[in-house]
C-alpha cells in the first residue's frame, strides 16, 4: 500500500470590514499547520471509488418568501452549487411573517425574518436561505432601520435576500442575476463563518457591500484565496 506524506502548512487570513447591516463578524483569522502527517491512500476499485465521490460541505433549503421568480431561483441555486459546493433543494413558497412587518418603514425586518426560517432547519449540515422580493432592513448602527440587499447567521444556518434593492437600475435581467446571485453566495458565506474580507484585487464574493451596489457589481462572484482556504477550513467538504 502507498503512503504519502503530507506536508500542510496554511495560513488562512481575511480582512474585517464593519458589517452594514449585515451579519456580525467571526472570530480572526486563525493558523492551521499540520506536518509531516501521513495519509494511507486506498488501492484498487475501493479507492477508485471514493475518489469519485462527490464532497458536499452542506445542504441548501430555498425558501421562496411570499414570492421569487424561476430565473433568479436557479441562478442563485447554480451560484451556490459552484462556489460552496453544495447540494440545494427547493421549498414551496411561504407567506411572510407579520411579526416580520415594519410599519412604519413598510419593509420587514431581517433578523426577525432569519428567526422565522430557523423552523426550517434540520440540522448542522443544513442551511436555510429565505428569498424575497420586499424590500428588507436591520439595525446597523447609528441607524436603527437599515435597508439592505440580505443578513445571514454568522456562523449558523439561515440567511436571507431581498431582490428589492438589487432590481434598481440593472443593465438588464441578467445584471439583475448576477447581483442576486452574488449576494446569495455571499450570505450563505456568512452561515460557514466566513467574515467580510479585505480580498479587494481579487474582487472576492465576501467583500462588504458598503452601503452601496458597487461591490456587488464588480464582484467576481466567487471566493478569494484566502476566503476560499478559510471556508475550507471552516466547513470542509
Amino acid at each position: 500500500m502507498r503512503r504519502v506524506a503530507l506536508i500542510l502548512g496554511l495560513l488562512v487570513g481575511c480582512g474585517r470590514a464593519p458589517e452594514s447591516g449585515a451579519t456580525p463578524d467571526v472570530p480572526p483569522s486563525e493558523v492551521a499547520q499540520s506536518e509531516g502527517v501521513e495519509i494511507e491512500e486506498p488501492e484498487g476499485e475501493l479507492g477508485e471509488a471514493s475518489a469519485a465521490e462527490p464532497q458536499v460541505r452542506a445542504t441548501v433549503i430555498l425558501i421562496p418568501l411570499r414570492s421569487f421568480p424561476d430565473d433568479l431561483l436557479d441562478a442563485v441555486e447554480q451560484a451556490l452549487q459552484s462556489e460552496l459546493d453544495v447540494e440545494v433543494e427547493r421549498h414551496a413558497a411561504v407567506e411572510l411573517p407579520k411579526q416580520a412587518y415594519y410599519p412604519p418603514r413598510k419593509r420587514y425586518r431581517a433578523e426577525k425574518l432569519l428567526d422565522f426560517l430557523a423552523q426550517y432547519e434540520r440540522g448542522p449540515d443544513t442551511k436555510v436561505l429565505g428569498l424575497t422580493e420586499v424590500d428588507i432592513s436591520t439595525t446597523s448602527d447609528p441607524y436603527p432601520d437599515w435597508g439592505i440587499f440580505g443578513l445571514g447567521s454568522s456562523p449558523g444556518t439561515t440567511a436571507v435576500v431581498s431582490s428589492y434593492r438589487l432590481k434598481r437600475k440593472p443593465r438588464d435581467r441578467e445584471h439583475v442575476r448576477s447581483r442576486v446571485a452574488t449576494v446569495a453566495v455571499h450570505e450563505v458565506g456568512h452561515t460557514f463563518g466566513l467574515p467580510h474580507c479585505d480580498e479587494q484585487a481579487v474582487e472576492c464574493v465576501m467583500l462588504d457591500a458598503e452601503g452601496g451596489i458597487e461591490n456587488t457589481d464588480t464582484s467576481s462572484g466567487t471566493f478569494g484565496p484566502k476566503c476560499r482556504a478559510l471556508l475550507d477550513l471552516l466547513a470542509p467538504p
